[in-house]
């Protein structure tokens, strides 16, 4: 190869890696987050009796920080179960602020979450106010003609078939054969559940003892109390009832304080059923009704006492501190 090809060449790698330096140190732009929050229904759609999240997602720029949103007093055709402020989702150009309000349906119909306003903060100390819409929900009932159906059909009639004849015998005997199986199932099914009922109710399945989670969600609670009473409540709240599922077995997570007052308590909690409801119910009453910080702290002060005590009452005298 001549020496001027040979130059040529290198003039021409010389130039690609340039442009190809060029492209790869290219600068790139996000767009900066715009603030604004939306109402989202989980899942999408809800039959009666169903329990569903509403979900309030604020975007925000980083650094902004937002106080959860007070739930509303009542939503038509619900009923309130659960608030809960969930971590924050960071993101290089934009964060993520989610809360979620677990409600029941409890009646059919078309209606509507309410819209309100988020307060926050950005990273210079000024203040924002990020509004949200209303979210239209509809409760179905549960019975449908549907693939969906949520309850059995009626009984419908067999076309009339033909008497006698080849196959008579044989769908004497296969219907002879099905109806001793279904004695037997059901036998089965109920010596299940005489095991069952004999069986005392669950003390504690978990490998840390229900009490020991129980106090370690009340500290973490506890910690909130000074920053977010709301927040504080909310753990309180929480830790409650997923000590008395762990604890005593009782259905209590999923169940609002309506449905809680008219069901059967746990053998183990029978003579403290009622003032645990109460003070759940208490608690939801200082989460979700209006109240000035002051009074609402306080409130969060006194019923985190409460709950302290409720725990290490009901812990087991040689695991007590």
């Amino acid at each position: 190869m001549s020496r001027w090809r040979r130059l040529a060449l290198a003039a021409v790698v010389a130039a690609a890696a340039a442009l190809a330096c060029s492209k790869a140190e290219e600068p790139r732009y996000n767009a900066p987050a715009q603030e604004r929050a939306a109402l989202v229904l989980e899942p999408p759609t809800v039959a009666l009796g169903d329990v569903a999240d509403v979900v309030l997602t604020v975007v925000t720029r980083p650094g902004v920080s937002v106080s959860p949103p007070d739930a509303p007093g009542a939503v038509p055709g619900f009923q309130l179960v659960e608030r809960e402020a969930q971590d924050v989702e960071k993101e290089p150009a934009r964060w993520l602020h989610r809360t979620r309000i677990r409600v029941r349906a409890v009646d059919v119909g078309r209606f509507e979450f309410p819209g309100g306003k988020v307060q926050g903060q950005n990273a210079e100390g000024a203040a924002l106010e990020i509004p949200y819409a209303a979210l239209p929900l509809e409760v179905a009932s549960s019975i449908s003609e549907g693939p969906e159906r949520r309850s059995p059909f009626g009984l419908r009639r067999l076309p009339p078939g033909r008497v006698g004849g080849p196959g008579a015998a044989l769908a004497f005997v296969t219907g002879f054969a099905v109806a001793l199986g279904g004695v037997g199932v059901v036998a089965l099914v109920r010596r299940k559940r005489a095991e069952r009922r004999a069986r005392p109710a669950p003390i504690e399945t978990m490998e840390t003892p229900a009490w020991e989670v129980a106090r370690a969600a009340l500290d973490a609670a506890e910690a909130e109390q000074g920053v977010d009473a709301r927040a504080a409540l909310d753990g309180t709240s929480r830790a409650l009832r997923r000590y008395a599922a762990a604890r005593f077995g009782a259905d209590v997570p999923p169940r609002s304080i309506e449905e809680l007052r008219g069901s059967s308590p746990p053998y183990l909690m029978t003579t403290r059923w009622s003032g645990f409801v109460d003070l759940l119910g208490a608690l939801d009453v200082a989460r979700f009704a209006p109240h000035a910080d002051a009074e609402r702290a306080a409130r969060a002060s006194a019923l985190l006492r409460t709950a302290r005590a409720f725990v290490d009452e009901t812990t087991p005298q040689e695991a007590r501190r």
